[in-house]
């Protein structure tokens, strides 16, 4: 089995050692998604919107990896203020995954790689036939 390296679909690579996601066989393992655009870098303030951009970030990644949202198997997702804003982000997440959402934690953490960034999502989805 081969390890393939998958980068999005702008084909940024990350400035830091680590790769967007690693597609080993039938299984697809993303790495942790913020609520920032992957071009220029920027984010807005409120965790609907920073959910919605990590959401979309990882679906351009599953796509490219030959998944989809509809084959995730697992997602883990950072939040720095869990307490305040756990039912807004879950009103996008429900966006994304209306029915049989995938396994899922949720942990809060102190703070991601940046401040103002309030959530982190990774995920790992099998791979589609044929792809």
């Amino acid at each position: 089995m081969a390890r393939t390296v998958v980068v999005p679909p702008t084909g940024l690579r990350p400035g830091i050692p680590y790769s967007p996601a690693i597609r080993w066989d039938k299984l697809l393992f993303i790495s942790g998604q913020t609520g920032s655009d992957p071009v220029t870098r920027e984010f807005p303030p409120d965790i609907k919107a920073q959910t919605r951009i990590a959401l979309e970030n990882v679906k351009a990644l599953a796509e490219a990896g030959g998944a989809s949202m509809d084959t995730a198997l697992k997602m883990t997702i950072h939040m720095t203020d869990m307490l305040n804003e756990f039912g807004a982000m879950n009103e996008v997440f429900r966006e994304f995954f209306p029915k049989d959402p995938p396994s899922r934690t949720t942990v809060g953490v102190a703070h991601l790689a940046r401040t103002g960034l309030k959530i982190e999502i990774d995920m790992i989805a099998v791979v589609k036939d044929g792809v």
